[in-house]
């Protein structure tokens, strides 16, 4: 691979998709990273991380878009208030079903976006966060749906650009050997943000909070977030 090969990162500024962009970093390639406000509660916290995930990796550019009818069209508790997000014993951290944190076709809108960046910047890859423990519940983290956009992707593009392909290294991990994986390649992961809502700190409790609580214990890795229930275990 030639050192100066681009590649387009999607970062929502968790574990993931930072391990997913460092990745690419380690292997050389010069990043531009690409974040989304879909209307998600969390979205400010988001951006702030995403800005210093960047700043860490040296990406060259950061940008931020705006995908605000994903809010519009609703059907997610991440984006409609009306819908109760999964907290506490209402989590299920097995990833038998589909909790309400999903978001209709996500994922196909974000790498029909990040494909367009890649192209008008002349990248050949973009970099996903996509991984087994979410394929459980979130079908557009599967290896079917990264295949199919793949392949689609080969006839989207102008037959002047060479060719873009997605590329999620972490498909095949659970969120344990994320953790694993971010420390043996020097992933800023005390900068991500995975909760749900949008507080000084994560809040322990949701979905997101919990499996990152898990997966660091898994790993057998320090975890160094600070949670606000945990928190108040303490106070109290």
């Amino acid at each position: 691979m030639v050192k100066s090969e681009k590649a387009v990162c999607v970062c929502s500024g968790g574990l993931d998709s930072t391990v997913a962009a460092t990745i690419a970093k380690r292997e050389g390639y010069e990043i531009h990273i690409i974040h989304a406000d879909y209307g998600q509660i969390a979205k400010d916290r988001e951006y702030e991380a995403v800005k210093r995930i960047g700043e860490y990796l040296g990406a060259s550019d950061v940008i931020f878009v705006v995908l605000d009818f994903l809010k519009r069209f609703g059907g997610s508790a991440l984006i409609d208030s009306s819908i109760e997000l999964p907290m506490d014993e209402g989590v299920d951290l097995d990833g038998k079903s589909t909790p309400s944190t999903w978001v209709p076709c996500r994922n196909l809108v974000l790498l029909a976006v990040a494909s367009s960046f890649a192209e008008s910047i002349r990248a050949s890859h973009v970099f996903v966060g996509f991984n087994a423990e979410e394929a459980q519940s979130y079908p557009d983290n599967r290896p079917v749906f990264l295949e199919s956009f793949n392949t689609t992707l080969e006839s989207a593009v102008a037959s002047f650009t060479d060719k873009i392909t997605v590329r999620a290294p972490l498909i095949d991990m659970f969120k344990r050997d994320i953790v694993i994986k971010g420390v043996e390649v020097e992933a800023p992961l005390d900068l991500t943000w995975s909760c749900y809502l949008e507080g000084k700190v994560h809040c322990g409790r949701c979905e997101a909070c919990q499996h990152r609580k898990r997966g660091f214990k898994e790993a057998k890795v320090e975890d160094v977030t600070v949670y606000e229930d945990e928190r108040q275990d303490t106070l109290g």
